[in-house]
């Protein structure tokens, strides 16, 4: 089975996952590079029903290369539990049953919705198991135990939309999970009545997916056990576009701090920001990206995989900057105040606060603003020269080339919700 026949059973019954279940075996396929020693994790976010789920359950019948579950504990990596003897908690830990595995979470939100204190554990115990290196972990009650050495995983979960907190904390760790938002339109009330009488019913058409998924993987992984990866031959050009991700992906995830100085509503103070070198996302991105070419059957990245790489890495960062940036795009590399507040339907104050943070995050500069009403402060910025290539023809084609366009994806925020860049 070719990718193609793959995609086309998953478009007859579920096209808005075709791309979302593109971008898994995206991932999955990574375990068959012989040089990938890192863990890719990818986080499916959107609304309930949104189908992150039924996603993710197409690749649950591969037993022998996925470890499903509802829920877990970063604890469960290497366990510490009180009520079983030190000698029989190896065979409770989750870190050497994922080794050379995917590990699908169906929901990580309650560990993403945890209180401040268990999140900076949390975060702090995946960054470390995203390493790939194992873990090793000290307690009172058993001492030292863990793992040392080669234990790469890849990662998929489903998550509801996430907090801007949860952002802050992953900001400071330099997170390595990595998101697509699943944004499925809505239904009318007729396609939803058929659904009720239609003798095929989803179930029906989510187990056809499961089957069609296992056949095409299981035939990737019958022609080789493992994929030697010629660097050299790889396009320098391409390998520049998918650092350029990487550097926006690092300045669009990047921690400040803002408060009011107190001399008036629309006066802001800001902290210098913590950018995360973007090196780390950049091996992610490539390693992302020939998972995507072997899906296809080529030890060569081209511009379908770039494409893929585009999908993911402008829905990595909290949903309000990549709004920003995505208005950003479509207003030609130019916005003002005003394309703000009807664009992401916020407040003044708001709209010139998130201008200031795009400034400090190293994604635009003001430029005089011209025409703007009196007594209204009116902020104009344009793209800096190192991302003008998103405003450029190419980005737009690579973006286009796989799926509908990206801009209109992230649409989770309807006219009631409230943009906050308070953090």
């Amino acid at each position: 089975m070719r990718i193609q026949d793959w995609r086309d059973e998953i478009g007859k019954h579920f096209p808005e996952f075709v791309i979302p279940a593109e971008i898994a075996i995206s991932v999955l396929c990574q375990l068959l590079i012989d040089d990938i020693s890192n863990p890719f994790g990818l986080v499916f976010v959107g609304m309930p029903s949104s189908g992150k789920t039924i996603t993710l359950n197409f690749f649950s019948e591969l037993t022998d290369l996925v470890y499903t579950t509802d829920n877990f504990s970063p604890a469960s990596f290497v366990s510490h539990a009180s009520n079983v003897k030190k000698e029989q908690l190896d065979k409770i830990d989750l870190l050497p049953k994922i080794r050379n595995k995917v590990l699908i979470v169906r929901d990580l939100a309650p560990i993403l919705g945890k209180r401040d204190d268990d999140l900076l554990t949390c975060m702090g115990i995946l960054t470390r198991v995203f390493d790939g290196e194992g873990l090793q972990i000290d307690s009172g009650l058993h001492g030292q135990r863990g793992y040392n050495g080669d234990y790469l995983f890849m990662f998929l979960a489903a998550s509801t939309p996430i907090a801007p907190k949860v952002w802050k904390v992953m900001g400071n760790f330099g997170s390595r999970l990595f998101f697509f938002y699943v944004d499925t339109p809505d239904k009318s009330p007729q396609v939803l009545a058929d659904q009720l009488t239609s003798q095929f019913s989803v179930k029906d058409k989510e187990k056809e997916c499961r089957a069609k998924t296992k056949e095409f993987v299981l035939t990737l992984w019958d022609r080789t056990d493992g994929i030697f990866w010629d660097r050299a031959a790889d396009n320098k050009a391409i390998l520049e576009e998918l650092a350029l991700l990487a550097h926006l992906v690092a300045c669009l995830r990047g921690t400040i701090n803002v408060w009011k100085d107190g001399q008036g509503d629309e006066s802001y103070n800001h902290s210098i920001p913590q950018i995360e070198k973007p090196d780390r996302i950049n091996q992610s991105f490539y390693n992302l990206a020939r998972g995507h070419a072997v899906a296809c059957g080529r030890t060569a990245i081209n511009d379908e995989d770039l494409s893929i790489v585009i999908k993911v890495a402008l829905g990595s960062a909290s949903l309000d900057r990549i709004k920003a940036f995505n208005l950003l795009i479509k207003s030609d590399g130019v916005l003002t105040t005003e394309q703000v507040i009807h664009g992401l339907k916020c407040s003044r104050p708001t709209a010139i606060s998130l201008m200031e943070k795009m400034e400090h995050l190293n994604l635009v500069n003001e430029v005089p603003a011209t025409n703007h009403a009196v007594g209204r402060s009116e902020k104009v910025v344009r793209v800096t020269e190192r991302f003008l290539w998103f405003v450029g023809t190419r980005f737009k084609e690579l973006n286009a080339l796989i799926g509908s366009n990206l801009l209109n994806q992230c649409n989770l925020l309807n006219e009631n919700d409230v943009v906050s860049w308070k953090e």
